[in-house]
């Protein structure tokens, strides 16, 4: 079969030796689209393999820039530099990376304009809400064709309502925390991830847009990269209490979530808890076929949502999301 190859240069933090390690990451995309993404992974200190070339069906051609984390076998690896001219020409014009900014006043349109940037094709790779002039989503998106997609797919928006700009420009929205303080508040809020399967399947905006939809507030939100200690750490409760506890730490760690605080007049926890629906997707579809987790999930460790289930934890998940990790 027929392939084209790109490949990168990579590290990856070894927690238990706190060192950097070098990688250079080949993959290989079968021409036409006929099967998924193979990878290759090359050890550039050992100068051996690291990992033989085998296809990863969560892989996607979007996910291939510079800056861009892949979760690999439980390893999160960051793509850092092209490593060879021929990846570079090939990728700095089929994959193009750029920002865009909504202005205050199309707020409320959060979820539509979500659903616009992913019916494009486009894949949202950064996001942070921010208070400037009011509340605005800073984005950073990429996808084959991605300016001349999102020129088609702006149209439907109302005009102003989400400005383009260069990657350069959103950069600091997402990277300066002192002149753009995190907006959550920590009081009267719950949590919701919007895990990382949805995002891929381009439907993050349909359940926004349905969160607000039923009266919640979003306080605050951006995506994140869990590692697998933080995810272990934020899901440490569910530990030995459901039996595909694995499997969802794999699932919350394979690529970025959107996470999302909620607020809401009263008894916002076991609102929103209501709105998600039982954690058993079967159970939900014949239950609670309204939910989300009926909706949008597919299995046990993919039901579409986390939500905080003590209203205890409200705050604790919320400062462990929007305060302690980046």
């Amino acid at each position: 079969m027929e392939v084209d190859a790109y490949a990168f240069q990579a590290e990856w933090h070894d927690p238990q030796a706190d060192l950097v390690r070098p990688y250079t990451m080949n993959f290989f995309q079968p021409k036409g689209g006929a099967g998924p993404l193979e990878l290759q992974i090359w050890d550039d200190k050992a100068k051996r393999t690291f990992l033989k070339r085998a296809p990863l069906s969560d892989l996607r051609m979007e996910d291939l820039f510079i800056g861009s984390t892949l979760t690999v076998h439980a390893r999160q690896l960051k793509l850092t530099a092209y490593a060879n001219e021929g990846t570079k020409a090939l990728l700095e014009g089929a994959v193009e990376c750029f920002g865009l900014v909504t202005s205050p006043d199309a707020f409320p349109d959060f979820g539509g304009i979500l659903s616009t940037i992913e019916g494009a094709g486009l894949a949202v790779t950064r996001l942070r809400l921010v208070a400037e002039g009011g509340l605005v989503v800073a984005m950073q998106v990429s996808g084959p064709g991605g300016g001349a997609a999102w020129e088609v797919a702006s149209m439907k928006l109302r005009p102003g309502s989400c400005k383009k700009v260069p990657s350069c420009e959103v950069t600091p929205y997402f990277e300066d925390a002192r002149r753009y303080p995190t907006t959550a508040v920590f009081s009267s809020c719950t949590v919701c991830l919007i895990r990382p399967h949805i995002l891929k399947d381009g439907r993050a905006g349909e359940i926004v847009s349905s969160i607000m939809k039923a009266g919640f507030e979003v306080s605050a939100a951006k995506v994140v990269h869990l590692t697998r200690l933080e995810a272990a750490e934020f899901l440490d409760v569910y530990k030995g209490v459901i039996p595909h506890y694995p499997s969802v730490l794999d699932a919350m760690t394979s690529t970025p979530c959107l996470a999302l605080e909620l607020r809401k007049d009263a008894d916002v926890v076991p609102s929103f808890r209501e709105l998600c629906g039982p954690h058993d997707v079967d159970i939900a579809r014949h239950l609670r076929p309204g939910t989300l987790r009926a909706r949008f999930g597919e299995d046990g460790a993919r039901n579409a949502v986390h939500c905080t289930d003590l209203e205890e934890d409200g705050e604790l998940e919320s400062r462990y999301i929007f305060e302690l990790i980046g």
